[in-house]
């Protein structure tokens, strides 16, 4: 299969396991969740990602949360184990939070918003 220094191909695509995921998906999630690639992620660091079946591939997609960083940097891993500490998730319009306030006013300032 083919390999460079990021890419690493272990198995065709989609490989036995992402195969074997994504037909349970089609049994147990609803077809508006559509899938684009035919991988499942096993993990990602950085730019790559890693498939179930160690098919690594470079992530030109990734999350939101991580395009500007890549996945699990440091900082970010730390960050949301810290708030994770403290409680993972509510419904900022049902029970709001503090940090959510504060990300708020730190992007007001680098890009103001009026009205």
């Amino acid at each position: 299969m083919a390999a460079t220094r990021a890419i690493q191909l272990r198995t065709s695509i989609p490989g036995p396991k992402s195969q074997a995921i994504l037909e349970r998906k089609q049994r147990a999630v609803a077809d508006p969740k559509s899938i684009y690639l035919p991988i499942v992620a096993a993990e990602a660091h950085g730019a790559t990602l890693t498939d179930v079946d160690g098919n690594t591939f470079i992530d030109f997609t990734g999350g939101v949360g991580c395009l500007n960083v890549g996945h699990s940097h440091p900082r970010v891993v730390a960050a949301a184990q810290e708030q994770l500490d403290r409680f993972s998730h509510t419904d900022f319009t049902i029970v709001p939070y503090e940090v959510y306030v504060t990300l708020s006013e730190r992007l007001l300032e680098l890009a103001p918003i009026s009205g």
